[in-house]
This record gives structure tokens, C-alpha cells and sequence, in this order.
């Protein structure tokens, strides 16, 4: 059996290239027809979202090839959390051209005093005087947060909740925060950073405030030309939400009024815009899931190494939006507002030889 890593991928220009023989892509044609069967793939309703009709896209490929799609491929709309890996590949970026190092102290390069809304938010200040990169990062494998950002959205806040949540379930906020009630005031690091880890996109969105000043770019520029633009993505085929969009729409998910109350300002740094690091990409389910095959070949495209293997990551949404690759079996996924298909691909589906 030939190992994947060694197998040709076949990488999209403009456009996919279609399946063809599956048996040639080391797929087995019976076995597969069969997973798809047992699937039931629809669009996602997440509070109060609406992706009934054909309001949500699936693509799935292998080594370059799409092998299986569903819904509308090309539907573009915000995919929620997965934007925070588009946020950890700004980071990577700049860490490659020897921009910064993870374990930098973040307020070497950003206090954020006289822009953050409150002094006990400087990152000279408090417990922020020992924040580094890393920590607003969190880690690859486990997803975790360490800046001691404990709000993950203002509707949950303000229920005296946290992360890793849904509507059907209640987890008090930790008791290593200090819970005023109001999320916007509560958006900074309530503990000793890296002794506490929580999923917080509050803690992201003060990365890509940081990143931001960091690049002196706005984040969607940065990634347009270190990134998209060399695997086929133009500026004008996705978006990145700006926080301030976010923040300032109290039906941003209908049935979660106030969600967006945690992002503070500043929303424009030296007149850049700045993204919503925590998610919001909009971005169709073909382009994700070539964001998606880089992942699977560990950031190699056509030959080049676009960006190290050690910020790229897969993740989630919680309104069903999905993007991620597999570098042991050359798979890619792309998901927008859809539920219902199963990831990784069974390993009986391949019949590798």
C-alpha cells in the first residue's frame, strides 16, 4: 500500500476537478455509494438561522478531486467558528516572515490603552502582563484557550453562562471569573494566562485585535495575498465579517439576542478594519474545502509550502459549518450550514493499493 502523503494530488485551479474513477482515487465505488446512502445531509437550523431550500453546501474531495457534494456547493454565507482557524493562519503568517514569536508578550506589540474600553482590559495591566501569543492561540490539539478570556458569546454571559455549550444545556460561568453580568465589561483575562483553559471567542477577537495592529494590515488583506490568492480563492469570492457587524446586530443568530455584546472596541485600528477573529468568514463549501485540502497536505499546494504545517487546523461552527483535511487519506471537507454528514470519512470507503 502506498502511503497518501506519496499519492499525486490533482489541485484545483479555477475550478474543481470532478471525481472521474473513483477506483483510480483509491476509493471503492460499492462502498461508498453505500456510506452515501446512509446519510441524511440537510440544511442546519441553528438558532433561529434559516438554510431550508438549498440555503447550505457540502463538498468532499480526495487528492484534489471532488468526490462527493451535496445541497449548493457554491451558497456562501457566515460559517460561525470556523473563522478561527483563518485567524490562527494570520498568526502563522507573521510568524514566518519573523514578524513575532508565539511566546511574546502580546503588550510588547499592543496595551491597547486609550483604545480599549476600560483600563482593567490594557494588556499592561492585571493578569494581561504576562498574556503571549500562544495563549490567546490556544493549542492545535485540544482547541483550548489559556489567556483566561472567559466569555463566549454575550447572550451566554449574560445567563451567567460559559463555553463548549449549546441552547440545550447550561454550564455556570467558572468560578475563577469575575461575573458582573455584562459581557462587554467582563471581556479580559480574569486569571493567570495558561492556568485556566476555556473556549473563548472573546480571547480571540483580542487576538485579532492584536493581529491587526501586528500586520498594520487588515486581517482579510493579509490572508488574500499570503494565503488565498495561491490556492485559487479571489478576494471577491469570500468575506470576513468585521466585529463591529457582529456587535451591532442584536439578531445576529435570532433565537440569541445579544450575542455579539462581548466584542469590545476598538473595531478600526489606524483606520483598519478589524475581522472578527473569533468566525464569520463567509465563504461558500468548495472554497472551504480548499482551505480544507490544504490542511490534508499539510500546506503544500502545487509544489509550494504556502504555510507551515503548525497553523493550519480544522474546525467548527456551531451552525453547522465545517472545514476540514485529512493528511493521512488526502480528504478535504467543506461545510456551510449543513448537518447530517459524517467526518473523518470511514477508513473502509478506501481501498488503497
Amino acid at each position: 500500500m502506498t502511503h497518501p502523503s506519496r499519492l499525486p494530488v490533482e489541485f484545483p485551479s479555477d475550478e474543481w476537478l470532478l471525481d472521474g474513477d473513483l477506483e483510480s482515487l483509491g476509493v471503492d465505488p460499492g462502498k461508498w455509494e453505500s456510506f452515501k446512502s446512509s446519510l441524511n445531509i440537510r440544511g442546519a437550523s441553528w438558532e433561529g438561522e434559516d438554510h431550508t431550500g438549498n440555503q447550505w453546501g457540502v463538498v468532499v474531495t480526495r487528492r484534489g478531486r471532488v468526490i462527493g457534494s451535496w445541497g449548493d456547493p457554491e451558497y456562501r454565507f457566515q460559517t460561525a467558528s470556523v473563522g478561527k482557524a483563518f485567524t490562527w493562519a494570520a498568526f502563522g503568517l507573521a510568524h514566518e516572515a519573523g514578524m513575532v514569536d508565539p511566546d511574546d508578550p502580546v503588550n510588547t506589540t499592543w496595551t491597547g490603552e486609550g483604545e480599549l474600553s476600560h483600563e482593567h482590559k490594557f494588556l499592561d495591566r492585571g493578569h494581561h502582563t504576562e498574556l503571549t501569543w500562544r495563549h490567546l492561540l490556544g493549542s492545535k490539539s485540544t482547541y483550548g484557550h489559556d489567556g483566561g478570556f472567559p466569555v463566549t458569546n454575550g447572550y451566554y454571559w449574560r445567563k451567567r453562562s460559559s463555553a463548549q455549550m449549546s441552547s440545550q444545556k447550561s454550564f455556570k460561568a467558572p468560578d475563577w471569573a469575575e461575573w458582573t453580568g455584562d459581557p462587554f465589561f467582563d471581556n479580559y483575562s480574569h486569571a493567570k494566562p495558561g492556568t485556566e483553559r476555556i473556549y473563548s471567542s472573546g480571547g480571540i477577537w483580542r487576538l485579532s485585535q492584536a493581529l491587526t495592529v501586528l500586520w498594520q494590515q487588515d486581517l482579510k488583506q493579509v490572508l488574500d495575498d499570503g494565503l488565498m490568492s495561491k490556492i485559487g480563492i479571489p478576494p471577491d469570492r469570500w468575506d470576513w465579517f468585521p466585529g463591529k457587524a457582529v456587535h451591532d446586530d442584536p439578531n445576529w443568530y435570532p433565537n440569541m439576542p445579544g450575542y455579539g455584546d462581548f466584542i469590545d472596541p476598538p473595531y478600526e485600528i489606524a483606520g483598519r478594519i478589524i475581522r472578527g477573529g473569533g468566525g464569520w468568514v463567509v465563504i461558500s463549501a468548495a472554497d472551504l474545502a480548499r482551505f480544507g485540502l490544504l490542511v490534508a497536505t499539510e500546506g503544500k499546494w502545487d509544489g509550494e509550502q504556502v504555510i507551515g504545517n503548525d497553523w493550519l487546523r480544522g474546525h467548527g461552527g456551531g451552525n453547522g459549518s465545517l472545514m476540514n483535511g485529512d493528511p493521512e487519506t488526502l480528504t478535504s471537507i467543506g461545510v456551510v450550514t449543513a448537518e447530517g454528514f459524517e467526518w473523518p470519512l470511514p477508513g473502509e470507503v478506501f481501498d488503497e493499493r
